[in-house]
C-alpha cells in the first residue's frame, strides 16, 4: 500500500501531471470564488478536456478543481457575505462578521487550514478503508447491486430541497432520461421519436453542462440586475489581524478533527453531501464550544468547524465511488462520467485492473490540499478582486466554454442543440423549485439500474425472491432503509443547525 502511495505522489509531481492538477486547483478557486459559479460547473466544464488526457491526469484534475471550489466558496463568503458554493454557507455568519472587523485575512487563513486538515483527514481514511471494502465488494452479483443501486437513489431524497414530492418527480423526469437509446436487451430504440443522433443515447457531459452550468448561467443572467455591491472592508488594525497564529491553532484544532471525522462520515455516506455537512460541522463546533456566544459575531471556532467538515468531504465522498460504484453526490456523479470516458468503470474491480490508478488519485487528492494552500496564499489579493467581477464579464466567458466544449465532444451540433435543451429544462426545473441535481442523479444511475435488475429477473425467471435469498441482500436492504432514515434525520438536524446559526447571527 505504501509503495503503490509513494508511487503515486511521484507521479503526480511529474510536470505533466502537476499542470492539470494545479491548473484543476485554480479553476475551481476561482468558479467557487465568484458567487453563483460552483465546483460542481467547473467540473462540468473541465470533463470534456479529459477526453484528450490519461487517466490520473483527468481524475486529479478533476478532483483538484472539486477541492479548491469547496474552499473557494469561502472566500466570497467572508469578503462579500455572499457564499460562492452552498458549502460554503454556514461559514458566512462568522466569516463576514471578522472581515468586518478587519480581521478578513485572519478569516481566509482559518478557513484555509480548516479545509486543508479536513480533507487529509478524510484522504487517509479513504486510504485505509476504501480497498478493504472493494474486497468484500467482489462477492455481490446482479440482485446485490440492484438493492445498490436503490440505495443509491435514495441521494434524491437529500437532494430533494424542502419539497420531497418535486424531487422525487425530478429524479423519475433522469431516470426517464436516462432510459433513451438502444434497449440493452431487446436491441430496439425507445423514446428516440425516429431520430439516428438519440439511437447511443443522450451523452452524459451534454445532459451535465446543459443542466448545471448553462442553466445557472441563464439564472445568473436574471438575476443580473437585482445584484448589490459590496461594500469596502476595514484594513487589520494589528499584524495577527491577517494571520492563522499558534494561539488560533491551539484554539480551533479539536473543532477541526472533530469537524473532519463528521464530515468524513457524511461525505461517505452517499446524497449527504458538503452543505449538510458544513451545518452539522458548524452546529457541533458551537454546542461544544467554549465560547459559544461568539457564534455569529466572529468565531474562528465557525469558521473552522463549517470548512474542516466541508472539505472532507472532498476526500470521503471517493469511498462510495470507488468501492462500490456508485456516486456519493452530484460531483461524484460528474467524476464516475470522466471514469467512463476514460475506460474504467468504478466499483470494486478497479482495485484489481487499475490499482495504480487509484493510488495516483489518492496521493492528487492530498496534494491537491498542498497546492491550494500555495495558490491561496500567494494570490489572496488577487481572488478579491475576482471575487468582485461584474457578471456581465464572467457569464458570457462561460456561455463559450460550454458551447465548444460540447461540440469538441463528437464534433456535433445536435449535442450543442441538446445541450441547449438541457438547459432550458434545468433553468426551469430550478425556477419552479424542483431540484436539477435529482434529475441528474436518476440519469446516472438509470442505465445502471436497469441492467442490473434486468439482469436478476432474467436468472430468477422473474421472481423477486431473488432480493430476498442471503444475508447479504437484508444488509443491503437495512442499509438502504437506514440511509433514509439517515438522510431524513440529517436534514432535520441541518435545518434546526441552519435556523440557530441565524438566531445566533441576529442577536
Amino acid at each position: 500500500m505504501l509503495a503503490m502511495l509513494g508511487q503515486g505522489f511521484l507521479t503526480c509531481i511529474m510536470p505533466a501531471n502537476l499542470i492539470y492538477l494545479v491548473g484543476g486547483v485554480a479553476l475551481g478557486l476561482v468558479m467557487g470564488a465568484i458567487p453563483g459559479l460552483t465546483a460542481t460547473m467547473a467540473i462540468a466544464l473541465l470533463v470534456p478536456l479529459t477526453l484528450y488526457l490519461s487517466p490520473t491526469q483527468a481524475i486529479i484534475m478533476l478532483l483538484g478543481a472539486f477541492n479548491g471550489g469547496t474552499f473557494g466558496g469561502s472566500i466570497s463568503a467572508i469578503l462579500l457575505a455572499t457564499p460562492g458554493t452552498s458549502a460554503a454557507s454556514a461559514t458566512v455568519s462568522d466569516g463576514y462578521a471578522l472581515a468586518k472587523q478587519g480581521k478578513a485575512g485572519k478569516a481566509i487563513k482559518t478557513a484555509l487550514v480548516s479545509s486543508v486538515f479536513g480533507c487529509i483527514t478524510a484522504c487517509v481514511l479513504l486510504v485505509l478503508i476504501a480497498e478493504p471494502v472493494a474486497q468484500y465488494a467482489l462477492k455481490f452479483g446482479a440482485p446485490e447491486y440492484t438493492i445498490l443501486m436503490l440505495f443509491a437513489l435514495t441521494i434524491i431524497a437529500s437532494a430533494s430541497g424542502e419539497s420531497m414530492i418535486k424531487g422525487l418527480m425530478a429524479g423519475t423526469l433522469g431516470l426517464l432520461l436516462g432510459s433513451i437509446g438502444m434497449d440493452p436487451v431487446e436491441t430496439i430504440p425507445r423514446l428516440t421519436f425516429g431520430s439516428l443522433n438519440l439511437s447511443s443515447g443522450i451523452d452524459v457531459v451534454t445532459m451535465l453542462i446543459g443542466s448545471l452550468a448553462l442553466a445557472e448561467i441563464f439564472s445568473q443572467i436574471e438575476n443580473f440586475h437585482k445584484r448589490e455591491t459590496s461594500v469596502l472592508l476595514p484594513p487589520p488594525t494589528c499584524p495577527d489581524d491577517d494571520k492563522f497564529t499558534r494561539k488560533d491553532f491551539k484554539r480551533t484544532w479539536k473543532t477541526m478533527l472533530r469537524s473532519a471525522l463528521l464530515g468524513s462520515g457524511i461525505g461517505a455516506l452517499p446524497g449527504l453531501g458538503a452543505t449538510l455537512a458544513a451545518w452539522v460541522g458548524y452546529d457541533t463546533a458551537k454546542r461544544t464550544s467554549k465560547h459559544p456566544e461568539e457564534f455569529g459575531k466572529g468565531s474562528i471556532e465557525g469558521i473552522a468547524g463549517a470548512e474542516a467538515a466541508n472539505n472532507a468531504v472532498c476526500g470521503s465522498n471517493m469511498i462510495p465511488l470507488l468501492t462500490l460504484g456508485i456516486p456519493g453526490d452530484v460531483v461524484a456523479a460528474l467524476i464516475i462520467g470522466a471514469f467512463m470516458l476514460q475506460g474504467l468503470t468504478p466499483g470494486p474491480l478497479i482495485f484489481r485492473e487499475a490499482a495504480q490508478d487509484v493510488y495516483n488519485i489518492y496521493a492528487g487528492v492530498i496534494m491537491s490540499n498542498l497546492v491550494m494552500a500555495v495558490i491561496t496564499l500567494l494570490t489572496l489579493r488577487v481572488f478579491t478582486k475576482i471575487s468582485k467581477l461584474q457578471p456581465n464579464v464572467v457569464l458570457p466567458c462561460v456561455c463559450m466554454f460550454c458551447i465548444v466544449g460540447v461540440y469538441a465532444l463528437n464534433s456535433s451540433l445536435f449535442d450543442v442543440g441538446v445541450m441547449l435543451g438541457f438547459a432550458v429544462l434545468g433553468y426551469f426545473l430550478s425556477k419552479f423549485h424542483f431540484p436539477p441535481a435529482c434529475m441528474l442523479i436518476g440519469f446516472i444511475l438509470s442505465p445502471m439500474l436497469e441492467k442490473y435488475f434486468r439482469t436478476a429477473m432474467q436468472m430468477s425467471r422473474g421472481s423477486f425472491s431473488i432480493f430476498f435469498k442471503n444475508p447479504l441482500d437484508w444488509v443491503l436492504w437495512v442499509l438502504t432503509f437506514g440511509s433514509l432514515f439517515l438522510i431524513i434525520r440529517g436534514k432535520i438536524k441541518g435545518s434546526k443547525a441552519k435556523k440557530q446559526a441565524e438566531s445566533a447571527k441576529t442577536e
